[in-house]
């Protein structure tokens, strides 16, 4: 688990668990911002983060990222399918995009028109799409874009996805068999990317 400044371009904590439960989560968070101000958070779409950000009062951005992802491992599934035509591919496909449109936006008024747009359409758009409409996009319409209320949200989890893309290798779990080895490793590389690429900003941690 890890907390990652995108404003600042630093890390603030890091931590191995045994699970990524609730209780686990909420522990590790109440616990990074123990001593930093907490306005807001940007995370995946694992269930438990909901629960717990509003506990701890900030807001919440889920990752634009990861909810594309997730639909276009739907999609691709569908389109692999011999069952369904051409035509319903295409299909899957323009509305697929005119979904992530809505998100590619810095604009709420913008995005909440895409919406309205899409919905005048609902029952023509493909059952696999209307799902995510009804059980994802709907639900979490705040969520997914206060990135476009606040400059300062980062709209997707990618700034510590990239932090730990560009400072692990892939046989970093070879090399560190412990605990103690990995955790050693992890101290020494957060001292080193926040002395070398951390941006020194005189604003709140977020």
């Amino acid at each position: 688990m890890a907390v990652f400044d995108p404003l600042l371009n630093v890390p603030i904590t890091e931590e191995i668990a045994d699970d990524i439960e609730y209780d686990t989560i909420h522990k590790f968070l109440k616990e990074a911002f123990r001593d930093n101000a907490l306005f807001a958070v940007t995370t995946d779409h694992r269930r438990e983060y909901k629960a717990i950000i509003e506990v701890l009062g900030a807001e919440h951005q889920l990752c634009i990222f990861h909810l594309f992802k997730m639909m276009g491992a739907d999609v691709y599934d569908a389109l692999k399918s011999e069952r369904a035509s051409y035509q319903d591919k295409i299909r899957l496909c323009l509305y697929f995009t005119e979904i992530k449109n809505i998100f590619r936006t810095y604009d709420e008024q913008v995005a909440t028109e895409r919406l309205e747009k899409l919905l005048d359409e609902y029952d023509d758009i493909p059952s696999i799409l209307r799902r995510y409409i009804r059980k994802k996009i709907l639900p979490d319409f705040e969520r997914l874009t206060l990135f476009m209320r606040d400059g300062s949200v980062s709209r997707t989890t990618n700034p510590v996805e990239n932090y730990y893309r560009q400072t692990d290798s892939e046989q970093i779990k070879d090399k560190f068999k412990t605990d103690q080895g990995i955790l050693s490793y992890l101290a020494r590389k957060m001292d080193y990317w926040t002395a070398k690429l951390g941006r020194y900003l005189q604003h709140p941690t977020s």
